[in-house]
């Protein structure tokens, strides 16, 4: 192609029209609304405005909420503020989302979000994330049991493609309310074999309950020499082999990603899984398991257990 000066010309011109917008664009306004907490839950969200900020370091308004607050000062302290871009973090700011969805671009975060129509990072783990794990961690392990309610099928139908692709066989079963859940786990009990075996514990009140199914698979797990891992933090300090904690940084960073998407795109990505992950460790449950990990594994857990 040859260039005379007027194409020369009419194509800087777009190429600084261009740059000109996006400058806009990089430089709107975004209102972040997150709970007034105490520690040590104020650490998270200040983990994630950091990742938030580093992604959009300018004209960056962080709205806290306390237990009280006027919802409509709020949305007019906004639009004062010319924002045009927001992301909701935690329960207390999700309230907002019916007034927010015709007036902004946002996104939601710290939750564990399903897919229902508005776009955000859950705090459920991404599945192929998971498996990568497990497969380092219990690298024996070739089929996993996990019980699930209807809420968390669209997680299920992800883990089913990424089980695959690691060689894990899934055997999945939905329950609806907690007796249907211990009975389907007593089922897998009696067939899950030591050693080769696992179970998943997804984020889930009624399939993970804590003061029944816990309990109950924490004793058998431990009995028959079956690995239990969870999405839930505490539970590797409970006892399962091990359990995820959300890079909470991270988790700010994509955020901050998606809601210029939308806001630049017009977009809309959906709910993400947590992708950024950490891993707690029970090194007791694990020599219990004859499971052995290098020091250099151990030093790259994000907490062990017990407590050195």
């Amino acid at each position: 192609m040859k260039w005379n000066t007027k194409t020369y010309e009419s194509s800087l011109i777009a190429i600084i029209i261009w740059l000109f917008g996006y400058s806009i664009a990089s430089a709107a306004t975004l209102a972040v609304l997150y709970p007034e907490v105490k520690a040590p839950y104020k650490q998270i969200f200040e983990q994630i405005l950091d990742g938030i900020a580093s992604q959009h370091d300018e004209r960056l308004l962080k709205v806290s909420l306390g237990k009280k607050f006027n919802k409509a000062n709020i949305l007019a302290d906004m639009e004062a503020d010319n924002v045009e871009m927001v992301i909701t973090l935690g329960r207390r700011s999700y309230s907002f989302v019916s007034e927010l969805k015709d007036r902004y671009p946002f996104v939601s975060g710290a939750l564990p979000l399903a897919p229902n129509g508005i776009s955000g990072v859950s705090l459920i783990a991404d599945p192929e994330t998971l498996f990568i794990r497990l497969n380092t961690l219990a690298p024996k392990v070739r089929r996993v049991f996990v019980v699930y309610t209807p809420r968390n099928k669209w997680l299920i139908d992800l883990a089913q493609q990424s089980a695959g692709l690691k060689k894990i066989d899934l055997v999945s079963y939905e329950v609806t309310d907690l007796s249907q859940a211990v009975e389907k786990y007593q089922e897998i009990l009696k067939q899950s074999k030591s050693y080769v075996d696992a179970i998943w514990l997804p984020l889930d009140k009624t399939t993970a309950n804590e003061k029944v199914v816990l309990p109950l698979l924490l004793k058998e797990a431990w009995r028959h020499k079956i690995v239990l891992f969870s999405n839930k933090p505490s539970h590797a300090q409970r006892g399962a082999l091990f359990s995820i904690y959300p890079d909470n940084k991270q988790s700010g960073v994509r955020l901050a990603q998606m809601v210029q998407e939308i806001h630049q795109l017009q977009n809309k990505p959906g709910v993400e899984p947590l992708k950024s992950l950490k891993v707690g460790v029970n090194l007791r449950t694990s020599a219990h398991l004859g499971l052995e990990y290098s020091q250099e594994q151990i030093h790259s857990f994000y907490v062990v257990f017990p407590t050195p």
